[in-house]
């Protein structure tokens, strides 16, 4: 049986930890034994990996960086003796794999969620830090090609050590239909944390601008999600006049059923790794309008399932959103052949399955 330690920076709602909750929940059980340390208590996905019977250690966070997390997974490392570690986002890729390197675990393996690159994701100190740590490293995984070609263009990372899994996305748990009905002829939405990095703001431009062509009646844009921007981007939709034509959410258990009632996706990150959110709004049949960044080229056919719009351009992204909301047919076109390319290309099964391939690749070196 080959053991592997998850190590994860907390296990609250989110992309990396959804699809790390995909990864254990399809991984060949009879070879490999998973167990998940979070590095911060509680969060929704803890309770779902113990109805796996999946063992799930949390370690309590006092503050951001802290010495005695690292000693205690030198200490969990060392009992359990993991044969993998494979680490999740930056502070589990950090103490993680210093601790299964002092530890003497035979792979580690880290994981890249979005384009790591100096300014946008990660500061000039957490690129130099990963840069180091993946000289020690066995593998490094990316979820989209263009972090794959980042880390080995522009920072030199070892092309042997770099290996490109796409998210996968599980059809069965969504294609329900669903009768909500809808709150305005169009509606036009997104999906995501209410962060900076999401660029919430120049959706909210794209709205005004989109409003100026259809009466405002027929038309909503919705945002769903939760997060520390909510204040400023609700203060920003008066400001520019469009708060009667915008909907903010919140963090919903219902997100699938809500993109069902869309039909428009509107994605306006400044980076982004391979969207578990694009992923939905496709399989959900929405024509998916997002800056051209990080990994959404992957999933985005530039005119086929959705238009790619330069970044922070929101002219470009509004002429887009009109011209789907005014073509209907269009729209569900486009729609249709997303929704085919997710549920053909983007299967759980195989990111499972390209994942143990590395894990068995790894131990064999």
């Amino acid at each position: 049986m080959i053991k592997i330690c998850y190590v994860i920076g907390q296990l609250s709602r989110g992309g990396a930890e959804k699809q790390l909750y995909e990864l254990v929940k399809g991984i060949n059980r009879e070879r490999f034994s998973p167990v998940v340390i979070s590095l911060s208590s509680g969060g929704f996905w803890a309770s779902e990996f113990r109805k796996l019977n999946i063992r799930v250690i949390e370690l309590h966070r006092r503050k951001n960086r802290e010495f005695t997390r690292l000693f205690r997974l030198v200490r969990l490392f060392r009992t359990i003796k993991p044969d993998i570690v494979h680490t999740y986002l930056f502070s589990a890729n950090s103490y993680g794999r210093i601790a299964a390197i002092i530890a003497g675990a035979p792979v580690v393996i880290a994981s890249e969620r979005s384009l790591p690159e100096t300014g946008k994701d990660k500061n000039g100190y957490q690129v130099f830090l990963d840069r180091i740590l993946a000289f020690f490293s066995h593998g490094i995984i990316c979820n989209s090609l263009k972090a794959s070609e980042t880390l080995v263009e522009k920072y030199s990372f070892d092309a042997n050590k770099v290996f490109t899994v796409h998210n996968g996305i599980n059809a069965v748990d969504f294609l329900k239909e669903t009768n909500l009905d809808k709150i305005a002829r169009k509606v036009v939405g997104t999906v995501g944390r209410l962060h900076s990095s999401k660029n919430y703001r120049l959706f909210l431009d794209m709205a005004r601008i989109v409003l100026e062509r259809f009466e405002p009646g027929d038309l909503k844009f919705v945002i769903i999600g939760e997060g520390e921007s909510r204040d400023e981007l609700e203060r920003y939709s008066q400001q520019s006049g469009i708060a009667d034509n915008v909907i903010f959410a919140g963090e919903r258990d219902d997100v699938f059923p809500l993109l069902q009632a869309m039909d428009v996706f509107v994605m306006t990150s400044l980076y982004e790794g391979l969207s578990n959110a694009i992923m939905e709004a496709m399989l959900a049949g929405l024509p998916v309008v997002a800056t051209d960044v990080g990994g959404n080229s992957e999933l985005v056919v530039n005119g086929e399932t959705g238009f790619l719009c330069p970044l922070n351009d929101a002219s470009s992204l509004a002429e887009r959103v009109a011209a789907l909301v005014g073509n209907e047919r269009v729209a569900m076109e486009m729609g249709e052949k997303g929704r085919k390319r997710v549920i053909t290309e983007f299967k759980i099964e195989k990111m499972v399955r390209e994942t143990e391939e590395v894990y068995l690749g790894l131990l064999t070196r």
